[in-house]
């Protein structure tokens, strides 16, 4: 009775659930460009003079792993990006550091250097809970979390990156 009843639950929920919509003031942040989505299999993002970047045959090779928020900070100007008293304290251990892509595109030369040909980025790039510095609480899968930076300082990363002839693989681990 309990498992049908967690069914029907699960059914009802999913009837009455819709993704968020395409928000304009979020431009900068918002991986899905299709403003007239209704359901997520409408999103769509496209990437102009972007030419795909091929997968490594072999994988065995130095890889570096991180949270990009307690990695360098590139832009102190989105250390506060939701404008709370509590959210950005470099000497305190539960709150968000200010590590994001314009520090580790600053920083690529020196992984390079260490022989490094890989990054994973552990936690989400989405928006998180404000006070997740870990990144590992999604909260909407359509925007940047806008403490790492925008679409161009992450699309410059990337591509920065796959200049130096690296890779980088993206978690999104939830425990939301």
């Amino acid at each position: 009775m309990r498992g049908l009843s967690s069914l029907f639950l699960l059914a009802l929920l999913a009837s009455v659930s819709t993704p968020l919509r395409y928000d304009p003031s979020e431009v900068d942040y918002n991986l899905n460009t299709n403003q007239d989505a209704v359901d997520p299999l409408d999103y769509t993002a496209s990437w102009d003079g972007h030419t795909y970047q091929p997968s490594p045959e072999n994988w065995r090779f130095p890889f570096y792993s991180f949270f990009l928020d307690r990695f360098v900070n590139g832009d102190p100007t989105n250390d506060n990006a939701n404008g709370t008293a509590w959210e950005h304290d470099p000497m305190g251990t539960q709150l968000r550091h200010g590590g994001d892509m314009r520090g580790l595109q600053d920083s690529l030369d020196y992984l390079h250097g260490l022989g490094i040909r890989g990054i994973y980025l552990a936690g989400s790039l989405l928006l998180n809970l404000p006070w997740s510095a870990d990144s590992y609480s999604p909260l909407d899968h359509t925007l940047l979390d806008r403490h790492f930076g925008d679409i161009d300082s992450w699309r410059e990363a990337i591509q920065a990156i796959h200049d130096r002839g690296m890779y980088v693989i993206l978690d999104n681990t939830m425990s939301t």
